[in-house]
């Protein structure tokens, strides 16, 4: 690859989706997407057991419902509920369908913690999950820790960047290829940075993105996102699924936002959705950690 180079900010307009409109649009097992469908119309971090999970049946409605994948440091990880445990029951309700289970869950407040009836293979289980929220696992994972080396490719000239040697305050948004309104959302944090008064305390801005649903790696989606780069103002760097999946979870239409600090120590985390009731609320604090971070590191 070619040389390392630094990461600067600069302006991004409100474009809606990082795809053309010729670009497939990303495909995937999980009823994740459901979640967040459910949750958009709520709050950027509702109640969250942490599962990727699937209808049996092959198409939403036509369960039962089947775990596909746990996120690590969720609720469902600490009850050590695994891929392939089927969902039959929660707090008594039955769960005919993965949307079911989504309605349920997402009803009820972080911290609760829920009984659940599952099937393991031939075995019934009854196990307890407390329900978290992706910026509290996010913030349990990452907050106070230094970024391991974390090269990603810069799109524009595809050099390489390492996220844990930054120099400055920086926010990362980690958003899926497919994200509609993610644009909107990184154009609002951009303008914010470039018409901060405080020059002495300068804080970047970068998108970072993968192709979490075909896990197709930085390097096969180059092209892709050249053509996207074009409408952007800030960098777009180009990270593998693995390297994404340390820094955000399989939302479909979710950004997840780190504050690097100038020793390259995460500071803070914000899981954001676009166009919801408290997405200006969740914007102001993440400005003002970023705010607070660039500042305590220029004392």
């Amino acid at each position: 690859m070619a040389s390392r180079r630094s990461i600067s900010s600069g302006r991004i307009p409100a474009s809606s989706t990082i795809l053309s409109r010729e670009d497939p649009p990303e495909t995937s097992t999980t009823l994740e997407r459901g979640i967040a469908r459910t949750s958009a119309s709520k709050a950027s971090n509702p109640a969250f057991l942490g599962v990727g999970m699937a209808d049996s049946g092959g198409i939403p409605g036509a369960g039962p419902c089947v775990i596909n994948s746990v996120e690590e440091g969720s609720g469902a990880d600490a009850a050590m509920l695994q891929p392939g445990d089927v969902f039959e029951r929660l707090d008594g309700a039955a769960i005919p369908s993965c949307d079911s289970l989504v309605t349920l869950i997402t009803s009820k407040a972080p911290g609760t913690i829920i009984r659940l009836d599952m099937r393991r293979r031939e075995q019934a289980l009854k196990v307890k999950a407390e329900l978290l929220t992706r910026d509290e696992i996010l913030r349990r994972r990452l907050v106070g820790q230094p970024m391991p080396v974390t090269d990603v490719l810069r799109v524009e000239d595809r050099t390489t960047v390492d996220l844990s040697a930054v120099k400055r305050t920086t926010i990362v948004g980690w958003f899926p290829m497919s994200c509609a309104g993610c644009g909107a959302v990184l154009g609002e944090v951009a303008r914010w940075s470039r018409d901060r008064k405080d020059r002495h305390a300068p804080i970047s801005v970068v998108a970072a993105t993968a192709d979490v649903g075909l896990h197709r790696s930085a390097l096969d989606n180059l092209e892709q996102l050249r053509i996207a780069q074009r409408s952007l103002d800030v960098p777009l760097l180009a990270a593998d699924p693995d390297i994404y999946a340390r820094f955000a979870m399989k939302d479909p239409d979710r950004i997840h936002f780190l504050v690097i600090d100038c020793r390259g120590v995460v500071q803070y985390v914000a899981p954001i959705v676009p166009d919801t009731e408290d997405t200006s609320a969740v914007l102001d604090e993440l400005y003002a950690a970023a705010e607070q971070t660039a500042r305590r590191m220029v004392r």
